[in-house]
């Protein structure tokens, strides 16, 4: 027959337990504000590159900017390994790439593509410039506007596919305009150069918006055939992007805008032989 424990003997033994409880809840409380810190360095990769581009230190803004697509991902990655999806981290997330992938690199594009030393005189160029990375700034807030209503139950859109993005993804959009600032380092300097740059942001805005499919690199990444082969690939392009970094994430994006049309022409014949054997049918 058990032995009754008096109240203040079996409060005592339950002391520890509750202790370790709250310990346990504090330290989850702390690990899932990881993700919020890489946001908010996101934010800052952002924040510096605005003022990088200001200062007339276009190199340093582009590599900010890269910086900013690294710690979005990395948000993204501790929010699932820490398994926290808040409604405050989704919107913080957004908030911050319109800063970091939207002002940042459209105002790099302005100051990079029209404030040249040699661009004082084309007054109407420079305009045509300010109008392409504004319309660059409101297709980013658009397409991040968008993807918020996708995520919510009562979306009114149709949830994109999972192996791509509906529309260019904005770290890509603002990857293509860091990487071209980062290889060519010096501002342009003549009206015809800095007119291609602008029809080339329109060219970026339009695509934001668009229904074009693009894959999605983390989609493969995540289930590899062969991890190891991963890893050395990985540790390599890392050195290769220290040693040589303009070239290689050149072609890095060339690689992906390429493989995005190999893609959609995939889905093209794909789609095209799905209609046919209805036809038939």
């Amino acid at each position: 027959m058990r032995r009754a424990v008096p109240a203040d003997v079996e409060g005592e033994e339950d002391a520890p337990r509750r202790r370790r409880g709250n310990r346990r809840e504090r330290l989850r409380r702390r690990v899932h504000l990881l993700p919020h810190l890489f946001t908010l360095g996101n934010l800052f990769a952002g924040f510096f590159s605005v003022s990088a581009s200001l200062a007339g230190d276009y190199d340093r803004a582009a590599i900010a900017i890269g910086a900013g697509i690294v710690l979005d991902g990395l948000d993204g990655a501790v929010a699932r390994l820490v398994s926290t999806n808040s409604p405050i981290g989704v919107q913080l997330d957004s908030l911050a790439d319109v800063v970091t992938f939207g002002v940042a690199p459209a105002l790099l594009a302005l100051a990079w593509g029209a404030g040249g030393p040699d661009m004082a005189g084309s007054s109407h160029v420079q305009r045509l410039v300010w109008i392409a990375a504004f319309a660059f700034v409101s297709a980013t807030a658009l397409r991040l506007a968008r993807f918020n209503v996708m995520t919510t139950e009562d979306a009114p859109v149709s949830p994109p596919r999972r192996d791509a993005f509906i529309g260019m993804p904005t770290p890509v959009s603002a990857a293509i305009v860091a990487v071209h600032v980062h290889l060519f380092k010096a501002p342009l300097g003549d009206w015809l150069p800095a007119v291609v740059w602008a029809a080339g942001l329109l060219i970026l805005t339009g695509l934001m918006v668009s229904r074009v499919a693009f894959p999605n690199v983390k989609r493969f990444l995540t289930n590899p055939r062969s991890p190891h082969l991963l890893m050395i690939g990985a540790a390599l392009l890392i050195a290769a992007v220290y040693f040589y970094s303009e070239i290689v994430l050149y072609a890095l994006v060339v690689a992906y805008l390429a493989w995005t049309a190999s893609y959609n022409l995939r889905l093209r014949r794909v789609g095209r032989a799905l209609s046919r054997g209805g036809a038939e049918e």
